[in-house]
This record gives structure tokens, C-alpha cells and sequence, in this order.
């Protein structure tokens, strides 16, 4: 790409500082490991002049191709956004996410762009600082863990809690190196243990030891010591195929002791994210050792997220797991404009810090579902529909309250009736996860928007009896277009919506339509003049439209202009310009910046001319 090399003289050049140009360096080796193509390779690079006021989004606009200028335009409104403020309107934010329907690598453009900055943060002002972190705590290092991205979460949680917190942090990283050094032997065993295991299967690998991150463990901290959080520690292994995932699993079973309830299987079961691995603790030589077990591939995907597999996405024909992952996401776009920064960060957030409890089926399918969740929460994650009509519920064999907590082991059975009116309101705070909060709020949605169609069609049409009309007569199929047309409406659904709202009058539409009737019978009366008289029928030959040459012509059906009357342009969407007497009670409707000056052309005599 040109593009791209013009770019790179210009890095090369003395247009940036020292400092600059170390942001941009970080930037490139994100966006490499991210896997981002090199159009948003180059945007990051192009936006970065505009960051450093180094150019204008003018100067980018003119100078750069459109695709490049405009994912700058996006980066440079996502500046303007202040995350950092509780009262931002949850619209705002959703600026942020719009692209995602059209190429999520824009985000994780973002994502690149702010953990270069908290990389980058030496000799920023701390007022500046903090406000980083906070939004990279609300609202980033979710979305990354949300795309999978866990390399980058870890990374940005830990750097915004060291800034906000520095004093706390530093204690708990004191204590986790304290105790990971003396269990560092013990580890070392697990590891060789694991490895003996594996070499007497023939299961080829590595296995090694890691420690949680800081912020991980200080979210898990509250209401517990270090001491009762189990993953602290953790042995990993990477093996070659889900079959040897499983049967390491099953012999180190026999070798160590696992802890009761401390088994979950992730690779059947993938989180809400695509994470897959199995997970389970076990107790040796004294203390509790998590060992994470998977292959290549799901090790991958666990460190990188959507940029692991990013190249199968590109140039597909048709969904896939990918945008299955991301039904989430597209929900949170689709979502209510009313919804806080708190409710947007809170689905953000649900489901990756909470801790889990594992639920089943009647079938024993297995369910993993956040602490302290509702049978609601299990109803919705089976289906909407078992959601919308579930009116009560059995948990292992007896019937409990639908808010009841579940707990881990429990065997959930929805109970339904077809003939439910729904869920509750109530549900909303009763459920604890974003995917039963946000179909409980479509259904809401769905059925009172049908109820506000019925009340204004019933508004509308009362208001046309009471002035003594029939709908049929006043309501024509050419009066709703216009009416459209006129509110820049795509349905009469949204028309009857918007009267149901008290957006639109009822009675100002009926004056209209009454005003338009009574100018119909007079152009029909007129009409039938000119009939009596028999002049000719007008052609689009014979009309002249200002500035517009070999334009598509039609004559309304409304007020049915003849040779001789004061006439008028429309231009329609798609149907070329429509011709109405200046008179029409319809062009009242019409936008002026729509409405041209017509005339008619000088006719011979003779086709005017009675006929014969």
C-alpha cells in the first residue's frame, strides 16, 4: 500500500517527538500481535497525526483514502467521549460500538490505542491519569475480556489499579509473591507430576506454573482471604487435541486429590466469550492447586481472543461461532437509549468477575450461571420463550419462588404456561445476568410498542368520526404515503406509533386530511369542468422544471393539475418529480427543500384545441 509507505517516511521523519514516536512503536507491536490488517494498521498510524495535532481531520480527509479517514473520523469522536463521568448517556457510548456490525477490528484498534496510552503514561498530569483508568476499569478492560482478549485485560487492569490504588496493590503483590515463593517447590512437583502423566500417555505438551493477576485477585478478595482463593496458583497444561485434554484430565484424577465442586468444564461448555479449557483443583501436598488443562488452539484464543482466528472471520459467507460470541454485543447496540453508563457497564462486566456456580438440566445438561442466580437467569439461558413463559420453577424435585438463589450442583426445572402474559417487571432486579435482562427488556419493548400502534390507529381513527368522516374515505392509500413521506416515516405502523406517543396530533392529522378531502372534491369538480369542455390530457412533455433536464415527470393523483393551472415540483424518492397544482393542500406536507418551480411549455394551438 502507498499509503502505508508515505506514512512510514513520515514516522521516520522529525514530525514526531521521542516520546511520540514511542507510542507509535508500541502501537505497531499491538497491532501486529493483534493480528489487525493493514488498513487499520495504517489508521491507527494516520489517527495518531491527529492525536499529536501533528494534522486536521480536514487535512486527513483530503489526504487519505476514504476507508482510512474514516476510521480516524470514528477514533477522533470516541476522544470526545468522557467515560470517566457516571452521568454519560448510554447513547454516547453506543457511538463507540458501531462499527462493530460493520468491522469490530475498529474496536480493537481502540483497545490497542489505550493500552498504548496506559503503556505510555509517564509524565501525564494525575488528575489525567486517573481519569485513564477509571475508563479503563468501566469500560475497556470488560470489552477486552468480552472480545477475548485476556493478554490485554490482565495488562490494563493491572496498570489502572496501580494508578487508582497503588498502596493496596503493591500489598497483595507482596503477598502472592510471598506465598508463591514458598509454594514454588510444591508447584515445581505438580509440574513434573503433570508431565509424568502425560509422558505415560504419550500426550505431547508443555506444562508450567502461573500466577492470577493482581486485579483478579483483589476483585475476588472481597468477603475472602488469599488463602481460600484456589486459582491463585495454577499448574497449566497445553496438549494437542480435546481427547488428550480429557484423558490427561482423567490421570491426574487418580494420582492427586481433586477438591469437590471444583471441576468445570469450559471446553463442553465454552464461556460467554469463547473461552474453552477444563479447570479443576486439587489438593497436594497440603494445599489447593488449580491445573488448567487444553490445547494449542483454545490456549491461543484464551491469550488473544478474536484476533487468534481473526483470518477465518474475513471473507465469510455466512454466520459462524464468532458471531454467535458477539450476539452480546449487538444486543447492547439494539438496546434501549434510556439505559445508564451504569446498566452498559454492568453487562459489560456481568458473567467475567462474578463467580460461577455450575447448574443442570433435568436432562443433565450442564448450566454455569454467576453467583447467586435466579431460575430466571437459567429460564432466559435456555430460551426467551421458557423465559417469557416460565411461571414458577423445581429445584432438585421442589417447587421454589422464581428469585430463589440457585447453588452449585442444583437440578433446575422451569415450569411454563402457553398462556403466560409474560414476565414481570419486578424480574428486572430480580435476575443477575445481562442476557435475562436484556430479553425481559425486548419483550417489554416488543409488546408496548404493539400496544402504542393499536392506541394511535384507535386515537386517529376516532378523531376522523367525530368530524363526521369515514376512515376509508379520509385515510387513502395516497394520503398515508403522503403522510410518510411528509414525517420521513418508513411505515403506518411508525406513523400510528409516533400518534400513540403524543409525538404526532390525531387532530391536527384529521384537519389535514379533512382540508385535503375538500380540496380533492374541488379539483374533481374542476376536473369534470374541464372534461365537459374536453381539452387535452396533460403529458410530461409539456412541463418545464427548473434546472433539471430529461427528469422522470409524473402528475399527482391528488389534485390532477390540467394545462393552465399554477403548478408545482415534488421530488420524490425514487419516482422522479411530482407534479401538484401550487395549491394542493398536500404540498403543505412537503419539505421546501424538496418542493421545485414548474411551468408549462408553450403548446401549439392545435393540440389545445377542443377535439372534434
Amino acid at each position: 500500500m502507498e499509503v502505508f509507505s508515505d506514512v512510514k517516511s513520515a514516522l521516520r521523519s522529525n514530525v514526531f517527538t521521542d516520546k511520540e514516536l514511542r507510542q507509535v512503536k508500541t502501537l505497531i507491536e499491538i497491532e501486529k500481535d493483534m493480528n489487525l490488517n493493514e488498513q487499520i494498521q495504517l489508521a491507527g498510524l494516520v489517527y495518531y497525526m491527529l492525536y499529536f495535532s501533528k494534522a486536521s481531520l480536514r487535512d486527513i480527509k483530503e489526504n487519505y483514502p476514504e476507508d482510512i479517514a474514516s476510521i480516524v473520523s470514528v477514533l477522533d469522536k470516541l476522544d470526545n467521549l468522557n467515560y470517566a463521568q457516571q452521568d454519560v448517556e448510554a447513547e454516547n457510548l453506543r457511538k463507540m460500538f458501531f462499527a462493530i456490525t460493520k468491522d469490530i477490528r475498529i474496536i480493537m484498534l481502540k483497545i490497542a490505542l489505550v493500552v498504548t496510552d496506559i503503556r505510555n503514561i509517564g509524565g501525564l498530569e494525575e488528575k489525567k491519569k486517573r481519569e485513564l483508568a477509571n475508563s479503563v476499569l468501566l469500560l475497556f478492560a470488560p470489552l477486552a475480556a468480552r472480545l477475548g482478549l485476556s493478554k490485554y485485560k490482565a495488562e490494563l487492569e493491572n496498570s489502572a489499579f496501580y494508578i487508582l490504588q497503588p498502596d493496596v496493590y503493591n500489598k497483595i503483590q507482596g503477598d502472592v509473591d510471598a506465598r508463591f515463593h514458598k509454594r514454588q517447590p510444591i508447584v515445581d512437583r505438580l509440574v513434573q507430576l503433570t508431565q509424568s502423566c502425560m509422558d505415560d500417555l504419550g500426550i505431547k505438551g508443555k506444562v508450567y506454573g502461573r500466577k492470577k493477576h493482581i486485579y483478579s485477585i483483589y476483585k475476588k478478595l472481597e468477603g475472602h482471604d488469599l488463602d481460600h482463593i484456589y486459582d491463585l496458583i495454577a499448574v497449566r497444561a497445553i496438549v494437542s487435541s480435546v481427547a488428550d485434554c480429557y484423558a490427561l484430565y482423567g490421570r491426574l484424577s487418580t494420582k492427586v486429590e481433586p477438591m469437590p465442586k471444583r471441576f468445570k468444564d469450559y471446553i463442553a461448555t465454552p464461556k460467554p466469550n469463547g473461552y474453552q479449557s477444563l479447570h479443576t483443583t486439587v489438593i497436594f501436598e497440603g494445599f489447593p492447586v488449580e491445573i488448567q488443562i487444553r490445547t494449542e488452539e483454545m490456549h491461543k484464543y484464551a491469550e488473544y481472543g478474536i484476533a487468534a482466528h481473526w483470518m477465518y472471520k474475513e471473507k465469510r459467507t455466512k454466520q459462524d461461532s464468532l458471531d454467535v460470541q458477539l450476539a452480546w454485543l449487538r444486543q447492547m447496540i439494539d438496546d434501549d437509549n434510556n439505559t445508564s453508563i451504569d446498566d452498559l457497564a454492568s453487562s459489560l462486566n456481568q458473567d467475567i468477575y462474578n463467580s460461577e456456580i455450575f447448574v443442570q438440566t433435568p436432562m443433565g445438561k450442564v448450566i454455569y450461571l454467576p453467583n447467586k442466580a435466579t431460575p430466571i437467569d437459567f429460564a432466559y439461558l435456555i430460551h426467551s420463550e421458557i423465559g417469557n413463559k416460565c411461571v414458577g420453577a423445581k429445584v432438585n424435585g421442589k417447587i421454589v419462588p422464581v428469585d430463589s438463589a440457585l447453588n452449585n450442583g442444583d437440578v433446575v426445572e422451569i415450569i411454563t404456561n402457553p398462556n403466560s402474559k409474560g414476565p414481570s417487571w419486578d424480574w428486572l432486579k430480580i435476575c443477575k445476568t445481562s442476557e435475562a435482562r436484556s430479553k425481559i427488556n425486548a419483550f417489554f419493548k416488543k409488546n408496548v410498542r404493539e400496544e402504542t400502534i393499536h392506541l394511535g390507529k384507535s386515537m386517529l381513527e376516532n378523531a376522523i368520526k367525530e368530524k363526521g368522516y369515514s376512515v376509508n374515505k379520509l385515510l387513502t392509500k395516497q394520503a398515508i404515503e403522503d403522510l410518510l413521506s411528509f414525517y420521513n416515516l418508513g411505515t403506518i405502523n411508525e406513523f400510528y406509533a409516533n400518534i400513540g406517543n403524543n409525538a404526532i396530533s390525531a387532530k391536527y392529522i384529521t384537519n389535514k386530511l379533512v382540508s385535503v378531502f375538500k380540496e380533492q372534491q374541488k379539483s374533481e369538480e374542476a376536473q369534470t369542468a374541464r372534461s365537459a369542455v374536453n381539452l387535452i390530457e396533460p403529458t410530461d412533455s409539456m412541463v418545464s422544471v427548473k434546472d433539471l433536464d430529461n427528469t422522470i415527470v409524473k402528475f399527482a393523483g391528488c389534485c390532477k393539475p390540467m394545462i393552465g393551472d399554477e403548478i408545482i415540483g415534488f421530488i420524490s424518492t425514487g419516482r422522479g418529480v411530482i407534479i401538484h397544482r401550487k395549491h394542493c393542500p398536500n404540498v403543505s406536507y412537503f419539505s421546501k427543500e424538496r418542493l421545485i418551480d414548474a411551468t408549462w411549455k408553450k403548446v401549439k394551438e392545435k393540440e389545445v384545441k377542443k377535439k372534434k
